[in-house]
């Protein structure tokens, strides 16, 4: 059973359906592949409501699950590593160079559904996605003129229609895509 730890409430919303989306695929491209999938639990704690929290709900959630995902943004990434000491079971730490929403950039088809939407701002090439300096300010600029004032609302429309092989040529996308699959390999999965 998959879990993940995030740093904010919406990263959760985002990244949630990515993993789970991306371990089905394993799943069905691997037809050895020796594992049922159940939905990513993720704790409802979030960095926010302090270390010490964040910390013990982590390790109630690796006592859960056989592989827990640990995010943090880039300027954060040390903490996301100490986490993994207290998870009991094997962790992934998931880091985007940026923030989250310098992957949600990244494939233009995956804002299809929101009418009014400015795909022309958007970076050309997914692995720019992670070079955008402000992906937070450039992910409402692409909103806006849909009316979206509040674009974490979009997360987790976002997590389910980005395109994986489109996350994928971002490099740090792909990193933990990599990780991920020495971790199930670690766990005798793959």
């Amino acid at each position: 059973m998959p879990g993940l730890v995030a740093e904010g409430e919406s990263d959760h919303d985002f990244l949630r359906p990515v993993i789970f989306r991306f371990l089905k695929e394993l799943l069905i491209e691997n037809p050895a592949a020796d594992f049922d999938l159940s939905e990513t639990l993720s704790s409802t704690c979030v960095k926010k409501h302090g270390k010490e929290r964040f910390t013990e709900a982590a390790t109630k959630l690796g006592k859960r699950c056989h592989l827990v995902f640990v995010h943090a943004d880039h300027n954060e990434a040390h903490e996301a590593v100490a986490l993994k000491t207290v998870i009991a079971c094997r962790t992934v730490v998931l880091v985007p160079e940026r923030e989250t929403e310098s992957w949600m950039l990244a494939d233009p088809d995956a804002f299809a559904k929101v009418r009014g939407a400015d795909l022309g701002s958007l970076p050309k090439d997914p692995a720019a996605a992670e070079r955008v300096a402000e992906p937070k300010a450039m992910l409402a600029k692409v909103l806006r003129p849909a009316g979206i004032t509040r674009p974490t609302d979009y997360f987790g429309r976002l997590g389910e229609d980005i395109s994986l092989q489109v996350l994928g040529r971002i490099p740090a996308f792909a990193r933990w895509a990599d990780e991920t699959k020495e971790a199930l390999k670690g766990l005798g999965y793959l």
